[in-house]
């Protein structure tokens, strides 16, 4: 099975400095003028995913037009707890990336454990309902890509967010 992940189009909160935050944003025209230059040619995909929140909602929609996308919670950004809703100038930048990189784990905030859990689950449930031939475009955050990148692929976890950070992996059933 062959899984297309991509990162949600830009938003207004981009460039406002938030660690992380809880508010649900949709695409802003640079976000949709993204997922413009980024549509998927029909018969592309038999199933699209996405997160619950809005910009995903509108990436997959806009990418791939030809099938509605289906809604997976387990597929949404990391709850950061206490970092949600405050800015990045008022941490050190060696804080951010112990936190970025699991080595520390705010108070309140998902462990990457938690994370590999509800991923695994999602990874299960498409092995239960597509079969070894199936296409499937996934469109998520930044940081579940990261993690899919280095934990499920073994691979650099770049992501590049100005071309929506597509890459693939392969999933055996």
């Amino acid at each position: 099975m062959e899984i297309t992940f991509l990162r949600h189009g830009k938003t207004d909160l981009n460039g406002k400095g938030y660690i992380a935050t809880k508010e649900d944003y949709s695409l802003n025209e640079a976000g949709k003028k993204q997922c413009l230059n980024n549509i998927f040619l029909p018969n592309s995909f038999n199933c699209v995913y996405c997160s619950p929140y809005k910009r995903t909602i509108e990436t997959a929609k806009i990418v791939y037009p030809y099938l509605e996308p289906i809604v997976f919670s387990n597929l949404t950004q990391r709850d950061l707890g206490i970092l949600n809703e405050k800015f990045k100038r008022d941490y050190s930048v060696d804080y951010l990336k112990s936190v970025r990189e699991y080595i520390i784990n705010p108070k309140n905030a998902e462990t990457l454990q938690d994370i590999i859990k509800r991923l695994d689950l999602f990874i299960e449930y498409i092995k239960l309902h597509h079969d070894e031939n199936s296409r499937l475009l996934v469109v998520t955050h930044n940081g579940i890509m990261r993690i899919i990148k280095k934990f499920y692929m073994n691979e650099n976890n770049n992501i590049d967010s100005e071309n929506l950070g597509q890459f693939k992996m392969i999933v055996k059933k």
